[in-house]
């Protein structure tokens, strides 16, 4: 490993930069040539605090699954936390899943018989989603964080 720097910054860089997770629309995935969502819950879909998914979630993922594109939730969160999120949106979800660790980004992966070439994941945070996916081998988009946005609007 190179002492500069430079191995890390190449590890915690994330191909694509986004506003908000709903502008991974199905017709930016299918140009990027993504059949499936890797994607992580807390402050990348909702705030900690929203403990069921609203209409926007609802409408992004059957937006995404018309499409055919395949959605996996992967969070290092309890599992009361991600089951109450997750349990009627017809997708696959998996809690406290250690990321950076590979091994349950690569069962959601194995769950949707996805590919790395065809998956991309997205997260808010560089240490747990952009290396995650980094050590899978995945293209990474990087959302700012939810609570971070509404803090700033906030203050506005």
């Amino acid at each position: 490993m190179q002492t500069d720097g430079t191995n890390m910054k190449r590890w915690l860089h994330a191909d694509l930069n986004l506003n908000h997770v709903f502008e991974l629309t199905p017709e930016r995935l299918q140009f990027l040539g993504f059949a499936a969502v890797i994607s992580d819950l807390d402050n990348t879909v909702a705030d900690y605090a929203t403990l069921e998914p609203d209409d926007q979630v609802r409408m992004w993922l059957k937006s995404l699954r018309e499409a055919g594109i395949q959605v996996a939730i992967v969070s290092n969160n309890k599992e009361s936390r991600v089951r109450r999120f997750c349990e009627g949106l017809d997708i696959p979800f998996f809690w406290r899943s250690g990321k950076p660790r590979r091994s349950w980004i690569l069962r959601a992966m194995k769950e949707l018989g996805a590919t790395r070439e065809k998956t991309c994941m997205v997260g808010d945070k560089l240490v747990t989603d952009v290396w995650g996916a980094r050590r899978c081998g995945l293209f990474c988009v990087l959302v700012p964080s939810i609570s971070k946005q509404r803090r700033k609007e906030a203050m506005r």
